[in-house]
Parts: C-alpha cells; sequence; structure tokens
C-alpha cells in the first residue's frame, strides 16, 4: 500500500497541479464571454478539460525534455524534478505525456468537430507548443520565446478558442480579455526563468532572464502584473468595481515586492502565487468588461 501511495504522490508532484490555475483562469473568462445564446455547458467542460490537459501535458514534457537534455542538473533550484531525480523514467514520463496529450486530443476533436473550423488550426498549434517548448532539436523556450508563446496560448488562443468553440461571435473585449488575460500567466514563467537563469545560462538555454539581465527581467514581471489593472482601471464605475481593481492590485504589488526581494529557491513560493493571481485577474477581467459595463 505504501508504495502505491508513494507513487500516486510522485505522479502528483511531476503534473505539478499548483500550475492549474493558470489553465484555469482563461477558458473560464472565456466561456463568461460568450454571447448569450450560444453557451453549451458540455462544450465549457470540454474546454476546460482540454485545458487542463495540456497544461499537465506541458509540465510532463518539460520534466521529461530538461532531464533528457542535461538543463536539469543536481543543483536545480525548482522543485524537483521526476527525471532527475530518478523517481519515474523517461519511458513513464512519455507514458503521462501520452496520456494526458491524449485527452487534450479527444476533448479537442469534439470542440473542432462541433465548433469553428479555425479549432482545427488551434488544436495543431497547442499541440506543438507542449512539444516544441522544451523538445525537438531547437526548443523555442531556448530561445527567449517562452513567455511569447505562453502569452499567445494562455490568453488569446485560450479566451478565443473558448469563443469559438462554442460559434460565439468573438466581440471587441473578448480581444481585449485576451490580450491581458495572459500577461500574468506569462508571468509566472518569468519567476521560474529569473530562479534558474544561471543554471540555463550553464546550460545554454537563452531564456529572456539569462538575455535580459535580472533588473530587467524583474521590470517585465511587474509590467506582466500590473500592466493589465492599469488599462483597466474601472473610470467612471461603481465604487464596488474600484474596491475590486484595489484588492486585486494590492496582490500584484505584493507579488511585485516578493519578486524584488527573493531570488533563487525563495522563489518557489511566487510561482503558485503567481498562478493564483492569474486567476484572480481573469475575474476581474470578467466583472470590468462583462459585470461593470453591461
Amino acid at each position: 500500500m505504501n508504495d502505491a501511495v508513494d507513487r500516486i504522490t510522485i505522479w502528483v508532484q511531476t503534473l505539478r497541479p499548483r500550475t492549474l490555475p493558470a489553465a484555469v483562469g482563461p477558458v473560464l473568462l472565456g466561456q463568461m464571454l460568450v454571447v448569450p445564446g450560444h453557451f453549451s455547458w458540455l462544450t465549457a467542460v470540454l474546454c476546460l478539460l482540454c485545458a487542463l490537459a495540456l497544461q499537465l501535458a506541458v509540465n510532463l514534457a518539460n520534466d521529461l525534455f530538461d532531464g533528457l537534455s542535461g538543463v536539469d542538473q543536481p543543483d536545480r533550484l525548482g522543485p524537483t524534478r521526476a527525471l532527475q531525480a530518478g523517481w519515474l523514467s523517461a519511458t513513464e514520463l512519455r507514458a503521462g505525456l501520452a496520456v494526458t496529450l491524449g485527452i487534450a486530443v479527444v476533448t479537442g476533436l469534439w470542440l473542432v468537430l462541433f465548433g469553428h473550423w479555425l479549432l482545427w488550426a488551434l488544436g495543431g498549434l497547442a499541440v506543438f507548443g507542449v512539444l516544441g517548448y522544451s523538445g525537438g532539436r531547437r526548443p523555442y523556450a531556448n530561445r527567449g520565446l517562452g513567455e511569447v508563446a505562453v502569452w499567445l496560448f494562455f490568453g488569446p488562443v485560450a479566451v478565443l478558442g473558448s469563443l469559438l468553440a462554442q460559434q460565439s461571435p468573438i466581440t471587441r473585449e473578448a480581444v481585449a480579455a485576451g490580450i491581458l488575460v495572459g500577461m500574468p500567466v506569462a508571468a509566472i514563467l518569468v519567476v521560474n526563468n529569473l530562479r534558474d537563469r544561471h543554471t540555463d545560462a550553464r546550460a545554454g538555454k537563452l531564456t529572456l532572464a539569462v538575455r535580459l539581465g535580472t533588473v530587467a527581467t524583474r521590470r517585465l514581471f511587474a509590467l506582466l502584473t500590473l500592466g493589465p489593472l492599469a488599462v483597466t482601471a474601472p473610470v467612471a464605475l461603481p465604487s464596488w468595481a474600484w474596491g475590486t481593481w484595489g484588492l486585486t492590485g494590492l496582490a500584484a504589488l505584493g507579488l511585485i515586492c516578493e519578486m524584488q526581494r527573493r531570488d533563487g529557491a525563495a522563489l518557489n513560493a511566487l510561482l503558485g502565487l503567481t498562478a493564483l493571481y492569474s486567476l484572480a485577474l481573469a475575474l476581474w477581467l470578467w466583472l470590468r468588461l462583462v459585470v461593470a459595463a453591461g
């Protein structure tokens, strides 16, 4: 029994469930922006399952490919990787990756068949995003494109893809929401890459943190967390909107302060907190763009 429990614990840790709020927020926001008369609960649930499966697949792919490429070394500062620690073999991680990607493909096929034809392109792009981030001969994360890709997939693709799945018209509010909601999700990767900048540079992984340096990377984090709030200030809206905006802003400022004073392994705690903040920002954008404005 203990062995079985230990294996479950290892798989849960490897899947990194603390990152899941980052996948939930953009999809929920997209579903809440669906034009009345187009919403389907089944489609909404499938969109969420597909997003969660893709996020879990990304986590497994990073563990597998970074371990195989030698990026992960014994002095790694982030949460322990399963392949690096010897908890799981490459074969087991490949099997887990196949399962999570399989769930994403099955749910995605339903959405494609009953949604807009553009979902074919978005689905293929998403699979490439999972496998190409740290896998293949030239992973795009090694060229400083990780944050851009995260913003794209967890911003415009997640929000507008949700509307396309529901065959809902794409509104200006949805486009704005897609641009803004992906920014704090990209900030999660900024934290990760700042923590790993020294080991990444040694391994030849030229992330944005390696390219920009410490000061500019911390400024980028501040921009990605506070930027969406700055452009959605609730001008001429009820007092409760100002209160909600202010509370969200205080959370962002707290994260920025912690980002300024922490380094190395101490940044690990900010990963989950920034993921939760991205979910809070998604809810604020819904309030700002739909409830307060309507």
